[in-house]
């Protein structure tokens, strides 16, 4: 696999996995129904939070992707801690893996140029896709966005090229 795919990859993925959880009510006694669709209604409302974030990224700016990729870590852990049941496996796999990769990029101090300098790190970003499923969460989750809340692929924002 190419470094830079992998990249735009990561960049995608780690939105998808921010926008892809959303939260369960704590309603007590209430008919299974009414639950589902107050989780639903949460999940969307955080994603269409989420989606909304500032998806710039200087390229070669080491503080830029290091924020970037800090936020979308965040973004990740909150809403998968809330996702409804029917995509909770693919929250956490997708906040998961976010996770992981932002740990892989610490080691080459958030630097693309470090990381395509070392031929193990393209396996390792393999290593992480494969063990989450990444790329095809990232698809699932696409479509539960569309689907259950509304939000399209350019809602979601778009996917950041940051190596060739």
């Amino acid at each position: 696999m190419k470094l830079g795919k992998t990249f735009i990859v990561l960049a995608s993925v780690s939105l998808i996995g921010a926008a892809g959880c959303g939260g369960k009510s704590n309603s007590v006694g209430t008919p299974a129904s009414t639950i589902e669709v107050s989780a639903k209604k949460d999940f969307c409302a955080v994603a269409k939070t989420v989606s909304k974030a500032d998806l710039s990224l200087k390229q070669g700016d080491i503080d830029s992707v290091k924020l970037y990729f800090a936020n979308q870590v965040g973004a990740s852990l909150s809403l998968a801690s809330a996702a409804p049941d029917e995509i909770k496996a693919v929250a956490e796999d997708l906040q998961n893996g976010t996770v992981e990769l932002y740990k892989l990029l610490e080691t080459y101090k958030f630097s693309f140029s470090k990381m395509s300098a070392n031929p193990s790190a393209a396996e390792k970003m393999q290593v992480i896709t494969d063990k989450y499923d990444l790329e095809d969460s990232d698809v699932k989750m696409k479509k539960y966005l569309l689907d259950k809340c509304g939000i399209s692929d350019q809602q979601q924002g778009t996917t950041t090229t940051v190596a060739q």
